[in-house]
């Protein structure tokens, strides 16, 4: 609970700090596609390398597809509600133009929620959780909060109405994580490591459909050095769980 309170923070924090500042195209986009690389590598070096200690490739595959299938299927379904663009910053379209807030937040929940759980399986399996896969999540969610909180507000929402929806989604992150360790310490290490693989899977879904095309789209081609300082950066963090 208390690892998903701190993933959960920038959440509060993008939506609070929207109301006073107006943030700049490219920034946005390099902070994306920074936390995109953190990411990539917290999925193949932490979350994939402890699933496959747990359980061996077979049970690794096949959460990882399914994750990536469930993460797809329901982006897919957010999408038709209106929730296609929530993490863009900037143009007509911003944070989902004018999608309900309720379309909003489902869609950040279901961005949220594998991370949330990953935090809870691999704080399980590992003894510890990794601290390129926190950086990465609160690098992740942070333009993500920020983009669907003026999204609302260009929209006529209130100041109450916005942070009490992302403070929700906050709140969420804390059960995900608190159910991510308790349900799955419950099973077996195979489950175990399907779930992390679902978990992975559905992560690199979420930045291939969603965070990286926002990215480029707001920083440029700069953003690629943005992605590998990330990348660099998750990967030497997370030297002693290789």
């Amino acid at each position: 609970m208390f690892y998903g309170f701190i993933t959960g923070i920038p959440l509060i924090a993008g939506a609070v700090i929207t109301k006073f500042y107006t943030f700049k195209e490219k920034p946005i986009g390099m902070i994306m596609a920074f936390g995109s690389g953190v990411l990539i590598a917290v999925i193949a070096f932490s979350l994939m390398a402890e699933a496959y200690h747990l359980g061996g490739i077979l049970p690794v595959s096949i959460g990882f597809v399914a994750g990536a299938a469930l993460f797809s299927w329901g982006n897919h379904t957010v999408n038709k509600r209106g929730a296609k663009n929530r993490k863009r910053c900037f143009g007509p379209e911003v944070g989902g133009g004018k999608a309900s807030g309720s379309a909003l937040a489902l869609g950040s929940l279901m961005d949220n929620i594998p991370e949330s759980f990953a935090i809870g399986v691999s704080l399980l399996s590992a003894g510890s959780v990794s601290s390129a896969l926190l950086v990465g999540i609160i690098i992740s969610n942070f333009p993500e909060s920020a983009a669907g909180a003026q999204a609302m507000k260009i929209t006529g929402r209130t100041q109450k109405y916005i942070l009490k929806t992302w403070g929700g989604i906050a709140a969420i992150n804390i059960v995900a994580a608190a159910i991510g360790f308790l349900v799955i310490s419950q099973l077996g290490p195979e489950i175990q490591a399907i779930t992390l693989g679902i978990a992975g899977g559905a992560i690199l879904a979420m930045l291939a459909e969603t965070m990286m095309p926002e990215a480029y789209e707001s920083g440029g081609y700069h953003v690629s050095l943005a992605t590998v300082a990330g990348f660099l950066i998750a990967f030497i963090l997370g030297l002693e769980h290789i």
